[in-house]
């Protein structure tokens, strides 16, 4: 009556395929959910500083000295990469100068743009020395803690601390008149030298990025104008970097941004990602403890060292000797033009050629110094070794024969200095920088030696 079928085939749960979207939020859960797990455990045993040290504060300090470069209204460019807290103007005779009246924690920027908590008035006070000194990140106190820890502040502390010895203990200095008697002459001239009791002002006028055409610019359209008895240069390592077709240092990358190139737009937005990355707790981790990467206590030597907004130190240094000797020939073209400035306006230079990375001896480098030294390339050392005996005798030719100029070659003058000494290829630490004043003051000290008189004089 009722026919079967001849194949018995019982219900079967048809299987239903997972979206793809599912084991896609899957896997982006996965890193989430272990940044989550790793905030939890860090923030329940002491915190970030005490896992991975505190490098948030080094990146706000590393951010206060990255310039942040506008146009001369003050509205930034916001293309560029690598912008900081340092806000710098573009001006057509300098390429750029500081904007004046703005301050953090770490600097001070006075009214006429100098690194300077308090103004400097056109007219120059009775009785004051004014000390100017020009150059580019090291000169400027870049990375320093604060104002006082620049060279600068501490070599205006160490002459005014002089001139108050001298007058509260005038006996432990050398005397205005000699004695009458052999021995006791030779006594006194062991003593230290008295130099001019002044009120002594030294005032940073440098700009960070600055080379010798900038420097020279600097000097002559707004430095001049305020009198100063002395000038110090603290330059030399910008201008090995400089091409030699450019006369100075512009706004990296602003050219290119100019002709509508996007790259710079490129590098910043690999700028951004790439500091989100590092913000995660999951990265800092894995570098940390994982592939045991050394901590950050460093600066990356690109955004505050570069005159390229895209390259490297080791890319921008000459590639032959062509090259080299036409950038060491323009620097001393604008040595030359500043001592005949100071020796026609009867002022006195002292060209400092600065100390950078490569001449620290093997036995006192730091983790973090070699690390800086890594991220510089194996050829670094050997190309700024061979350049720097050129920039010496550069600025000895021209000071040859000038009794108001004088070189101090400081290339080597942290060679063997034990601890860390340079937190990026050309900034150093507070301490260093007092080591700093101190070579400077000894120049200034033997320049502005007053010689005793004989007796009965």
């Amino acid at each position: 009556m009722f026919r079967r079928s001849p194949r018995y085939r019982p219900w079967k749960r048809k299987t239903q395929s997972r979206p793809w979207w599912l084991y896609v939020l899957l896997i982006l859960s996965l890193p989430i959910g272990l940044e989550f797990l790793m905030r939890a455990i860090v923030g329940t045993t002491g915190g970030a500083t005490r896992w991975f040290g505190d490098e948030s504060a080094w990146a706000k300090q590393v951010q206060a000295y990255q310039l942040g470069f506008a146009d001369p209204r003050g509205q930034a460019y916001e293309d560029l990469p690598y912008q900081g807290n340092l806000r710098a103007l573009r001006n057509p005779l300098m390429s750029y100068q500081l904007q004046p009246n703005q301050k953090t924690s770490f600097w001070t920027i006075n009214a006429q743009g100098f690194r300077d908590p308090d103004p400097v008035p056109l007219q120059k006070p009775e009785g004051e020395m004014r000390i100017f000194v020009l150059g580019g990140g090291m000169a400027f106190g870049q990375l320093s803690s604060n104002d006082q820890a620049t060279f600068t502040h501490r070599l205006e502390t160490l002459l005014n601390d002089r001139v108050k010895a001298q007058r509260g203990k005038p006996n432990q200095f050398q005397p205005t008149v000699l004695p009458y008697r052999a021995d006791q002459v030779e006594q006194v001239l062991t003593r230290p030298p008295r130099i001019q009791e002044r009120q002594y002002r030294v005032i940073n006028a440098a700009v960070p990025g600055y080379a010798s055409g900038n420097d020279l610019s600097m000097l002559m359209q707004q430095v001049a104008n305020y009198n100063p008895d002395w000038i110090i240069i603290l330059n030399s390592y910008e201008d090995l970097l400089l091409p030699s077709a450019q006369a100075g240092v512009d706004i990296p990358g602003l050219d290119a941004l100019l002709k509508g190139d996007r790259d710079p737009v490129g590098a910043k937005a690999k700028e951004t990602v790439q500091g989100w990355l590092n913000q995660l707790y999951l990265v800092q981790g894995t570098q940390r403890f994982v592939l045991r990467s050394p901590s950050e206590s460093t600066t990356p030597t690109a955004p505050l060292n570069l005159l390229s907004a895209t390259g490297t130190i080791d890319a921008s240094l000459p590639t032959d000797t062509t090259e080299l000797d036409q950038r060491i020939s323009r620097y001393r073209n604008h040595l030359l033009q500043m001592v005949r400035w100071t020796t026609a306006s009867k002022k006195r230079l002292l060209i400092g050629l600065q100390p950078e990375i490569s001449t620290r001896q093997q036995s006192v480098l730091t983790p973090e110094e070699k690390a800086i030294l890594t991220e510089l390339g194996d050829s670094y050392a050997k190309r700024v070794q061979t350049a720097y005996p050129k920039l010496v005798a550069a600025a000895q030719q021209v000071t040859k024969g000038t009794a108001n100029s004088t070189v101090l070659d400081l290339h080597q003058l942290y060679a063997n200095t034990p601890g860390q000494v340079f937190l990026s290829p050309t900034s150093v630490t507070d301490e260093a920088n007092a080591v700093l004043a101190e070579r400077f003051f000894k120049a200034i000290e033997q320049k502005m030696a007053i010689e005793p008189k004989p007796f009965g004089s």
